[in-house]
């Protein structure tokens, strides 16, 4: 294949294959400018013009997928690869050591050589030329100095991504579905159809999402033009390699192919763990493959973390763990992974590799209790469960000691077997039956050692069951040359999935390879755990970022578009269909902050949580919390992260006292900062991506005294930040608090670059420690003024956050009801007197609730009466709409849009097959392909080398001629017809004359197994699989793999109609913006209102429908302070800004 770009006109730039040309143009996008968007077009390759020419001089070996970065679309290709496995005849699979990056819309980039840095090579003469002289087409000034030093060239904006696809992790095959294991794909189906592609292997998936969105869209014949000439590629990121050995006289292959899932993929500790979806991170599927030319053999085994809630942080020397979401709103999540395990493989055999270790023990236990109390899964029928402490077991003996896992497994492996295939007679003898599930913390060295020892196990069995060699000749056994290749390619397969998780090889790799640890291999692994804590502190953060940029998973990137009548119509007609899928919902939001002062002892919350007792039930509650800790040198710098627990449990208790169940989704704490997130459990399903991110600002971002803790999720399809903040103390120290709130909104950061803006409803909470402008004297005497309609707003003129909000420096775009509580800071301890201390500090509104999002709507804002700090604990509730889209419903409903453009543009297609189809060509091929497939033996040559001696078989002495009418184009949408490349045959093999290994006999029925055993190769194969099938049967009959497995979607639960609506609002009153406010009808004074307002809270369930309609528009964006009626503040009515 060979990539060329159009010298003259409009750029162009066109993939071109043996027989068709792939020519991709950008489209400037009128309706989004931000949406990156090309045009292809599908043509013979004869219909490419002179006017083309080669962008590189290395051949193009795949088409990876579009890109856009920094404005710019790229075509990614591979140019380096190495063959380096071939499981099985015809099947080969190359590694990726280089791939190139050719631009659509810049010819900045054409022909320019790039140094090790990304930077282009300049000569000298270019390199002390001007500012602006750099050559190049299309390049243009980019700035610099002056006179004769350098310009200021860019870097190219691929090169990070560049170095991570040629490192060497990535491997790709051109003659067969990589994605699918053996046993599901089949032995005779070498196809490389789009169809049957396990997408969670698939790394490139983002870059090529919208092209087999495309594909799909096409005809039968069209769609194997683009499978078959190459242009589609599938790359996965995993371990693969095949060795040459001898069982005996016969000569086999052993090859090991592994796969990393993308879903959850990501750096040691930057993926722990479970998501929403069920994913695991550093899930890897590892199949060893052995073929010879009277059998093949196929032994599958999984890896992944454990399926909970968890993470480490990586700012401690020794990251502690941290469970982060409670059992009850891990479990439906923990059952899904399983379910999805289950529904692909059988049965799954856990293997819990974890210590006794108090850094491990916790999460073993919790494994334990989740898989005790699945109701979905029964334990030892559709899960079992092993644990073996691999430190403790191994402490004495040495790694040899492992073995004693064995009596652990091995009713398993004899009730679950393995694949296994009859190369002669073209049958499926046996197949695999369930899996091996193996993990320790990282799900690296520890598994590493464990799933060798279980393959080794498995391949003994097949020996065994096969007569292919006695596994009972002890050191004559394991020391031959087939296990010792056996060993070398575990070892290798280690290195390279910890190299891709940690940076680093894998431990214990000496004991691996050669079956002993010597003290070279203890310094080795010594040096490897020092590079490991360098790497995961100083260099992951950057991996992280370029392997979420491969993966689309940066919050502005979007997919490259291709323009597509079809995907236009399609687009145009959803978005006016909308409301056909998309519903919405309203739930009621708690929301508190309360600074308890490094508060120890239990106290009731009740007042402020449920401050009109059980009238009030929110669907979500989040609370931050300050302080928690002892503000002291030492217990910053040590914090005591068990206060955590203290105050989850104490809240969980408030929250479950009434019937309403409420599950504890995430606890971020961050020194003596903490945030709560709970969830009534009947809507805890419709809550995905919950996530934590702190920042630390005290002491210049050294210490988290001072700084935010934040949680994000997602509510159906719309998006919740909630930031609880403490920000730096002081009267004067205004700048100080900007500084602080510019450092975390920089700062917090979650996955897929999400900031705190990438949100739809943003609040912030928490001890803002803004102060009153006056003197203290001023403002007590205020305060003990009789109540009077306008408190507090002489106070308010002055407040310090009222004057940032309003000039717009920092909270821009966010709101605050009109405050009619008093100051919260500070008291006497245990009083509701304000300080009488000596520093007797001046009351202030310290404790602040801001909001932005035009869907949350604000019921009330009010303090709680406690007395345990010397702050008072505020409280905000909300009403927020949320929204729903199902996507059954959409999809369908895009089906059926595509069915009918096809029937109101009949011609575009008909036409165009008319055109293309060439009979008698086509029935060519079909011969070509029926006398191919009978030669299906191999010989004693090696087996990667199978493809050197083959005979090219002729092509029909015409090429099918094709009319400009048959051109395919994105913009005309017409459909593709193949015409077939040159098939190539493998030859007769006449070395096959030697006498054949019998198969073996059906081995006696062991004990206790509830499934055929491998060895009973009658029980084990299908009755169409025993029948003997005639040569030319064999040639035109495959094996096809079943599909794969789809996960089941579940449109959210319905909601309930009692919900409370607030009742509608009359006048409101505006935000105070300047030192001369207008008077606003406010209470005399909150301390009057707590009985008024429970009164008035009990009254808000029996509103008419009409107040029920008027409740669910949402408010229009105000431009000043939203305020309330001449009433209670606990009155809890929406609060509606002007």
């Amino acid at each position: 294949m060979r990539i060329l770009v159009q010298r003259s006109g409009e750029r162009k730039v066109a993939l071109v294959s043996e027989a068709y040309a792939l020519i991709f143009k950008a489209v400037e996008n009128e309706e989004d400018r931000t949406k990156p968007l090309c045009a292809i077009e599908l043509l013979p390759a004869s219909k490419i013009s002179s006017s083309y020419q080669k962008m590189t001089s290395h051949e193009v070996h795949g088409f990876i997928g579009l890109i856009e970065l920094d404005g710019l679309i790229f075509i990614c290709t591979i140019t380096g690869k190495t063959k380096v496995a071939q499981p099985v005849p015809k099947e080969t699979v190359n590694k990726i050591f280089a791939v190139d990056f050719f631009c659509l819309n810049d010819a900045r980039w054409d022909f320019v050589e790039l140094d090790s840095n990304g930077f282009p090579v300049t000569s000298e003469d270019d390199y002390r030329a001007p500012t602006g002289s750099y050559p190049g087409p299309g390049s243009g000034s980019s700035g610099g100095s002056s006179g004769d030093q350098s310009p200021m060239v860019p870097g190219h904006p691929c090169h990070e991504l560049r170095k991570l696809l040629s490192n060497g992790s990535f491997y790709y095959s051109s003659t067969f579905d990589l994605t699918s294991i053996l046993q599901k794909r089949g032995m005779s189906a070498h196809s490389l159809s789009f169809d049957n592609y396990q997408e969670e292997y698939m790394w490139n998936s983002f870059l090529m999402q919208e092209i087999i969105t495309f594909r799909n869209h096409l005809d039968d014949t069209a769609k194997r033009v683009l499978d078959d000439e190459g242009f589609l590629t599938t790359v996965i990121r995993g371990f693969a390699e095949t060795f040459i050995t001898y069982i005996k006289q016969l000569k086999v292959s052993l090859t090991v192919i592994s796969k990393q899932s993308w879903k959850r993929a990501g750096t040691r500790y930057n993926a722990r763990g479970v998501d929403d979806e069920g994913n695991v991170a550093n899930f890897v599927e590892t199949e060893l493959i052995m073929y010879s030319r009277e059998y093949c053999y196929a032994f599958t085994q999984i890896r992944g973390s454990i399926p909970i809630f968890w993470e480490q942080d990586t700012a401690l020397i020794n990251p502690k763990v941290q469970i982060t979401r409670s059992l009850e709103a891990t479990q439906p999540i923990f059952d899904d992974h399983f379910s999805q395990l289950i529904t692909k493989y059988g049965p799954v055999h856990v293997v819990n590799l974890l210590s006794t270790k108090s850094s491990e023990i916790e999460l073993s236990a919790r494994y334990k209790q989740h898989v005790a109390k699945s109701k979905d899964h029964k334990l030892n029928r559709d899960i079992l469960f092993t644990e073996f402490d691999f430190h403790k077991e191994t402490s004495q003996e040495g790694f040899a000691a492992a073995a004693k896992i064995k009596p652990l497994l091995t009713q398993t492996l004899l009730e679950s077997g393995y694949f296994s295939y009859d190369v002669r007679e073209h049958k499926v003898l046996s197949e695999q039956h369930g899996i091996f599930r193996t993990n320790c913390l990282d799900c690296l060295d520890r598994t590493n050692l464990i799933q060798q020892f279980i393959s080794r196990y498995a391949f003994a069995l097949f020996l065994n069951d096969f007569h292919l060699m006695s596994t009972t000749q002890g050191t004559a056994f394991t020391d031959s040359d087939l296990f010792i290749k056996h060993n070398t390619l575990w070892a290798d397969h280690g290195d390279q999935v910890s190299q891709i998780y940690t940076g680093t090889n894998a431990l214990k790799s000496s004991f691996s390879r050669k079956g002993k640890m010597s003290f070279a291999g203890v310094l080795s692994d010594a040096t490897k755990s020092v590079s490991r804590m360098y790497i995961n502190n100083f260099m992951d953060k950057n991996k992280q970022v370029n392997i979420d940029t491969l993966l689309g998973r940066l919050s502005n990137q979007r997919a490259v578009a291709l323009f597509d009548p079809v995907n236009e119509y399609i687009s145009t007609e959803l978005n006016k269909a909308s409301s056909e899928f998309t519903t919405s919902s309203t739930i009621n939001i708690f929301v508190g902050t309360y600074n308890v002062n490094g508060l120890t002892r239990k106290v009731d919350l009740s007042k402020w949580l449920f401050p009109i007792g059980d009238k009030f039930r929110p669907d979500v509650v989040v609370l931050g919390m300050q302080e928690i800790i002892e503000l002291s040198a030492g217990s910053i710098l040590n914090a005591d992260y068990s206060k955590s627990s203290f105050w989850q449990n104490i809240v969980n208790e408030c929250l479950n006292k009434y019937n309403d169940q409420y599950l504890l989704l995430r606890a971020e704490q961050m020194s003596s900062l903490l945030i709560l997130f709970f969830v009534k459990s009947d809507k805890v399903n419709n809550v995905k991506e919950v996530e934590g991110a702190t920042k630390k600002t005290g002491l210049g971002g050294m210490t988290g005294n001072k700084g935010a803790v934040s949680i994000r999720f997602t509510y159906g399809s719309t998006s919740f930040c909630f930031v609880n903040a403490h920000l730096a103390a002081g009267v004067n120290n205004v700048d100080e608090r900007r500084n602080d709130y510019d450092s975390i909104t920089r700062g917090i950061c979650f996955s897929r670059s999400r900031q705190i803006s990438h949100h739809d409803s943003i609040v912030w909470h928490g001890d803002l420690n803004y102060r009153i402008m006056l003197p203290n004297e001023e403002v007590r005497r205020e305060l003990n003024k009789p109540p009077s309609d306008d408190f507090p707003d002489k106070l308010l003129v002055y407040d310090q956050l009222t004057q940032e909000i309003n000039s717009g420096v920092i909270f821009k775009g966010f709101k605050e009801p009109t405050v009619k509580f008093p100051p919260t800071y500070k008291y006497d301890h245990g009083t509701n007197n304000y300080d009488t201390s000596e520093k007797a500090r001046t009351p202030s509104w310290t404790d602040r609730i801001v909001y932005s999002g035009d869907n949350l709507r604000p019921l009330a804002y009010s303090d709680a009466q406690l007395i345990a700090s010397d702050h008072k604990p505020v409280y905000a509730a909300y009403r927020a709409q949320v929204n729903f889209v199902d996507e059954a419903i959409k999809n369908d409903l895009t089906k059926k849009l595509y069915m009918k453009y096809k029937e109101d543009h009949p011609d575009s297609s008909n036409e165009a097959s008319m055109a293309l189809v060439d009979v008698e060509y086509e029935e060519n091929i079909r011969q070509t392909r029926t006398t191919e497939g009978e030669s299906n033996d191999w010989s004693t040559i090696n087996l990667l080398d199978l493809n050197k001696g083959t005979a090219q078989v002729k092509s029909p002495s015409r090429s099918p001629s094709l009319s400009s009418s048959s051109e395919l184009s994105s913009i005309q949408s017409v459909p593709l017809q193949p015409v077939r490349k040159d098939p190539v045959s493998f030859p007769s093999t006449t070395s096959l004359n030697r006498a054949r290994v019998p198969p073996p006999p059906p081995p006696a029925p062991r004990a206790n197994s509830q499934q055929s055993a491998p060895g009973s190769l009658a029980a084990s194969v299908s009755n169409k699989d025993l029948h003997k099938r005639s040569p030319e049967a064999q040639s035109t009959t495959s094996i096809v793999p079943p599909p794969p497995p789809s996960r089941k979607t579940a449109f959210p639960p319905g909601y309930s109609t009692s919900i409370l609506t607030p009742k509608s609002t009359s006048a409101t009153g505006s935000r105070v913006a300047s030192p001369t406010p207008a008077p606003q009808a406010l209470p005399s004074s909150s301390k009057q209102t707590n009985e008024e307002s429970i009164q008035n809270l009990q009254s808000v369930s029996s509103i008419d429908d009409a107040e029920h309609k008027t409740a669910k528009i949402p408010p229009p964006k105000p431009s000043k302070k939203p305020t309330l009626d001449n009433v209670s503040m606990d009155s809890w009515k929406p609060l509606t800004p002007k």
